[in-house]
C-alpha cells in the first residue's frame, strides 16, 4: 500500500500532571526512578490510569470477556478516517445525536464501511478550564446505535468521553450508553484527541495504544497522516 500524503499530525497530548481527563480520574504522577547526576543514566517511572489523556477503551471496560487493549486487533487501528466537525452547531452540554449524523451524511457523503470515524465537538478549546471534564460534547445513544449500523471500526472524539453529559451518571441512571452500544459492537474508542481542527474530512489514521496486558484502557499515540 502507498500512502500520499503531505503531513503528519499528532492527535494526541503530553501525558503529565495536567493532562485532560474525565472525573474522577486521577493526575498522573511522573517520578525520576534515576538521575544522570547520581546514576549516571536517567530514567522515570509513572503512575497514571489507562484512561487518562489521550487513550484508547476496549470493550473488556463494559463487558465480561470483552477484548483487552492488547487483544484489539491491529486491523482496527490503521485505516481510512472521515472527521466528522460539529463545533460550528454544538455547544458544551449537548449531544451529537442520529439526526446530526443524517444531516452530515446529506452533505458530506455516506460514511465508508471499515471507516475510522473521529468527532470535532470543540471541546479541546476548553481543556485546561473546569468545564472540558464537566459540559462536554458527546454521542447520544441513537447516534452511536446509527454510527454501528454503518460499519465503523473505530470511533474518537476531541472531548473527555464518547457519551454525552447527559449519559452519564448522575445525569444518567446507568452505565453509559454511547459505551455500551460502540463496545458492544466490538468499537473500541479512543478520547481527549487533540488538534481535529487541523484535520480535513478524509485521511490515513494510525492509532497506537500501549500494548498492556488485562488492560480496559490505556494511553495513546494517534498520527493522521493528511
Amino acid at each position: 500500500m502507498h500512502l500520499d500524503f503531505q503531513d503528519v499530525l499528532d492527535l494526541s497530548y503530553v501525558v503529565d500532571e495536567k493532562s485532560p481527563c474525565e472525573l474522577p480520574i486521577d493526575p498522573a504522577k511522573i517520578y525520576d526512578q534515576a538521575t544522570l547526576e547520581k546514576d549516571g543514566y536517567f530514567e522515570s517511572r509513572i503512575d497514571t490510569s489507562g484512561h487518562y489523556s489521550t487513550h484508547m477503551d476496549a470493550p473488556c471496560l463494559m463487558y465480561p470477556g470483552g477484548a483487552t487493549i492488547a487483544e484489539i486487533p491491529k486491523e482496527k487501528l490503521t485505516g481510512n478516517a472521515i472527521l466528522m466537525d460539529f463545533s460550528a452547531i454544538k455547544k458544551p452540554n449537548d449531544a451529537v445525536t442520529a439526526e446530526d449524523i443524517k444531516a452530515w451524511i446529506a452533505e458530506n457523503g455516506e460514511i465508508p464501511e471499515d471507516s475510522i470515524v473521529f468527532i470535532r465537538t470543540g471541546m479541546d478549546r476548553f481543556v485546561y478550564q473546569d468545564n472540558f471534564n464537566r459540559e462536554w460534547i458527546g454521542f447520544s445513544e441513537d447516534a452511536a446505535e446509527l454510527l454501528v449500523e454503518k460499519g465503523i471500526k473505530v470511533i474518537g472524539t476531541d472531548a473527555c468521553s464518547i457519551d454525552s453529559v447527559a449519559g452519564h451518571p448522575p445525569l444518567h441512571d446507568g452505565l453509559p450508553p454511547a459505551h455500551l452500544v460502540f463496545l458492544g459492537a466490538g468499537i473500541p474508542h479512543v478520547e481527549d484527541l487533540c488538534n481535529l481542527s487541523q484535520l480535513p474530512t478524509h485521511f490515513y489514521v494510525v492509532i497506537a495504544p500501549l500494548k498492556l496486558a488485562r488492560s480496559s484502557g490505556a494511553p495513546t499515540r494517534v498520527f493522521a497522516f493528511v
